[in-house]
């Protein structure tokens, strides 16, 4: 009990540092506002794209893109967040080598910060679909039990978005400021190969195989069954729900056994190396 104990005080600690530092110790209502005119401008500029150049000829594609958009947000700002403390607490705050030193597991830490930032993702993404249903006309057509389906596959989703995170945290460890430049750049082809705003199928075949071992590309495909009653991306049609669940837990595991050994191979580095509180920024 004592661990246990340990653990939940380390996260509440790392989560409400994480929401202050995100909300930069504003009010909490008016974070929330702010959180939500960015991801709620980008998705509708994007499917008012999307009705325009396709003059409105295939509306049945615009649920789908408006689950995808929602749903890339938690790619951008959790996989974004977790990776981004390394810096922001190393480069800009320097407190890094202290949080490395205290009795707080340094993984558990920015589990912590990231959750913050899942927290006004899940905001922001449960007001673009209930806005797209009432602006857009949007139906949702729930598949039987999906109140069953629908927390276990946000449960693993969350879960692939944390490993990711890390393992783009770990390669900052490694390197300089540029690791910001690295993360967003993966958030951006992270859009293009999971599926959030067409189908993968499109893609050149090379890049479409690549997709299909992303978790969020399962995710996202598993999210459309559930609310939609069907997937978008074809080599997924063929799959059932239970089915793109256990595919999903799979990768899970498989990449957290990687990223796991990775993480921690690289913070050893990192401690070697003296890389835990230098500084790249003059």
């Amino acid at each position: 009990m004592g661990i246990i104990k340990k653990i939940i005080n380390d996260f509440k600690a790392s989560f409400s540092l994480g929401w202050k530092i995100e909300s930069n110790w504003t009010d909490p209502f008016l974070f929330i506002i702010y959180s939500l005119a960015k991801p709620l401008s980008s998705a509708f500029i994007l499917i008012i794209m999307f009705i325009i150049i396709t003059r409105n000829q295939l509306p049945e594609y615009i649920p789908h893109l408006l689950i995808g958009n929602a749903l890339h947000l938690y790619t951008a700002n959790v996989l974004f967040g977790i990776a981004w403390t390394v810096i922001d607490d190393r480069e800009y705050y320097e407190t890094l080598k202290y949080v490395y030193i205290s009795p707080i597991s340094l993984f558990l830490f920015l589990t912590g910060r990231g959750f913050a930032k899942y927290i006004t993702t899940t905001i922001s993404a449960i007001i673009i679909l209930i806005t797209g249903s009432l602006i857009l006309k949007v139906h949702f057509s729930l598949i039987p039990y999906w109140y069953i389906y629908l927390p276990i596959f946000m449960l693993l989703g969350t879960l692939s978005l944390f490993i990711i995170g890390y393992f783009f945290a770990g390669v900052n460890f490694l390197i300089s400021r540029q690791g910001w430049f690295l993360t967003q750049s993966a958030t951006g082809v992270f859009l293009l190969l999971t599926g959030a705003i067409f189908p993968i199928d499109t893609l050149p075949s090379f890049l479409g195989k690549i997709g299909i071992f992303i978790p969020q590309t399962i995710w996202m495909d598993g999210m459309r069954v559930i609310l939609l009653g069907s997937g978008w991306n074809e080599v997924f049609k063929n799959l059932n729900i239970n089915e793109l669940t256990t595919l999903l837990a799979l990768e899970n595991l498989i990449y957290f056994i990687i990223i796991f050994l990775f993480f921690n191979f690289s913070l050893k580095i990192a401690r070697t190396r003296g890389l835990i509180d230098q500084r790249s920024m003059g």
